[in-house]
């Protein structure tokens, strides 16, 4: 477990680097804006980034406390801390997919050489790191429950658009049959 997360606190600490550059672009474009369509739109961005870099400022030392950790007994679900890091480590894979579709975003309107080569290189980066951290957490997750099923792979499968190599095609969202889907909803929990 130490060598991912060596590998976690690199991904994470560089992720932070991009998140933290991809905001310092859109803070001008917002502030010079030239409707509230176009404020709107890159501030709900810069927002939703803005609470990863929140949560990045958290979990990069939770990452680094578990690295130092000199007994295995501390990499045990009993151990409420570790679970908690696994909870935080899921969800910053998600929050790496959003990253990856916002950087696909900007690039639909930043053409220019300058802002269209630190998009793409952030988004080539950020998506090879998503890949390594999924995989990664399946596998961890997969040690402490031998039934473990990512509960977002499918969101991966209908979004192949994240994958830009060339090799897989890009897909449309399939149409989803709530009707047979079985949830809580806000109803069912009274």
């Amino acid at each position: 477990m130490k060598e991912e997360l060596k590998i976690f606190y690199r991904i994470f600490t560089e992720t932070k680097d991009a998140i933290e550059k991809f905001m310092n672009m859109l803070d001008p474009v917002i502030q010079n804006a030239t409707d509230d369509h176009e404020r709107l739109y890159y501030h709900h961005i810069f927002e939703e980034e803005e609470q990863r870099l929140s949560r990045l400022v958290e979990l990069i030392p939770l990452i680094s406390k578990f690295e130092k950790e000199k007994d295995e007994k501390d990499f045990a679900p009993t151990n409420n801390e570790f679970n908690r890091l696994l909870q935080e480590l899921n969800l910053e894979k998600f929050g790496l997919h959003n990253f990856v579709e916002h950087l696909d975003l900007a690039l639909f309107r930043f053409t220019d050489e300058e802002r269209s080569t630190m998009l793409n290189q952030l988004r080539k980066v950020s998506y090879q790191d998503y890949q390594q951290v999924k995989a990664m957490l399946n596998e961890i997750n997969s040690r402490f429950d031998t039934n473990y099923v990512d509960p977002h792979a499918h969101h991966d499968e209908e979004h192949d658009h994240l994958d830009r190599s060339g090799t897989a095609p890009v897909a449309t969202p399939a149409a989803v049959n709530l009707k047979n889907k079985k949830g809580f909803t806000v109803g069912s929990l009274i």
